[in-house]
C-alpha cells in the first residue's frame, strides 16, 4: 500500500490536472475566436492601431488573459481590385495549476506551478467596397 499508493494518486491528479488544463484552453480557443469575428467586424482595413479595445473586450471574458493582434495581407479582390486583409490574434492566459505533485510535470516554465496557454485566431477583415 505504500509503494503503490503515492504512485496511484500521482497518476490520478495529472489525469486530473491535464483535464482541468484542456478545459481552460478551450476556453481560451473560445474566447480567442469571438474577439477575433468582432475585430474582424469592427477593424477598419489596412488596420494601423494596436489590439486595445480587443484586449478590453477578452478581459471581460477572461479577466486574466490577454491578447496580441496583427494582421496579414492576402488575396487581392480580382473585381473590386481591392486588398484584402486577416486579422491575427493571439490569446494568451497564464493559469495556475492545482495539484502540487502534478504541476511539477505539467508546469511551463519549471517550478513555477503555472502554465501559459496560447490560441491563435484568424479572420479575414470585413471591409467595404471602395467604390
Amino acid at each position: 500500500m505504500l509503494l503503490i499508493l503515492p504512485v496511484f494518486l500521482t497518476i490520478i491528479f495529472t489525469i486530473m490536472e491535464i483535464g482541468y488544463v484542456s478545459f481552460q484552453l478551450i476556453l481560451l480557443n473560445h474566447a480567442t475566436y469571438e474577439v477575433a469575428r468582432i475585430g474582424g467586424m469592427t477593424t477598419t482595413s489596412p488596420p494601423g492601431h494596436g489590439c486595445g479595445k480587443l484586449n478590453e473586450i477578452m478581459k471581460t471574458i477572461i479577466q486574466s488573459a490577454t491578447v496580441s493582434c496583427g494582421t496579414e495581407k492576402t488575396l487581392t479582390d480580382p473585381q473590386s481590385l481591392q486588398d484584402n486583409f486577416d486579422l491575427i490574434i493571439t490569446g494568451s492566459n497564464n493559469i495556475k495549476l492545482i495539484f502540487p505533485i502534478s504541476s511539477m510535470i505539467l508546469a511551463k516554465p519549471k517550478g513555477t506551478g503555472m502554465r501559459l496557454l496560447q490560441a491563435v485566431v484568424r479572420m479575414p477583415i470585413e471591409s467595404p467596397l471602395k467604390k
